[in-house]
């Protein structure tokens, strides 16, 4: 192939890998992320709290999340029960043990009204979706 001909074949071919992959990341871009925000969602929790606050401060609601995350993104306490549930009643005895190890008392309606308002912010994010099955 003459010198030419090869530069302008080499051209068409970087023009064309180019488009395909802007095509491919502006398909991504169209996908949304739904991203979990620590502090939303404690913002989220407490608007929502704002009529009567259980007894609660926006650091005890920060508590209970962070319990309830570390329980969910632990297997190992919860693969007995083959499923971690978001506000499921596990992830809140675990909350209400690690605060009682922790010094402090909630009560279990403290708890699960957190859990039920966090369960609206992810409803709210579309983080919420249809169950996974086993192997998917």
């Amino acid at each position: 192939m003459n010198g030419p001909l090869f530069f302008a074949v080499l051209m068409v071919l970087l023009f064309a890998f180019g488009i395909a992959m802007f095509w491919q990341e502006s398909r991504r871009m169209q996908q949304s992320e739904v991203i979990y925000g620590i502090e939303d969602s404690i913002e989220f929790i407490w608007d929502a709290l704002a009529q009567d606050q259980h007894g609660l401060k926006k650091s005890d609601v920060r508590r209970i999340l962070e319990w309830e995350m570390h329980y969910l993104q632990q297997p190992s306490l919860w693969q007995e029960d083959g499923h971690s549930v978001v506000g499921g009643e596990a992830a809140a005895i675990y909350t209400q043990d690690q605060a009682l190890a922790a010094g402090f008392s909630y009560e279990p309606d403290q708890i699960f009204v957190v859990m039920d308002f966090q369960a609206e912010y992810l409803a709210a994010i579309g983080a919420v979706g249809d169950p996974v099955e086993p192997g998917d």
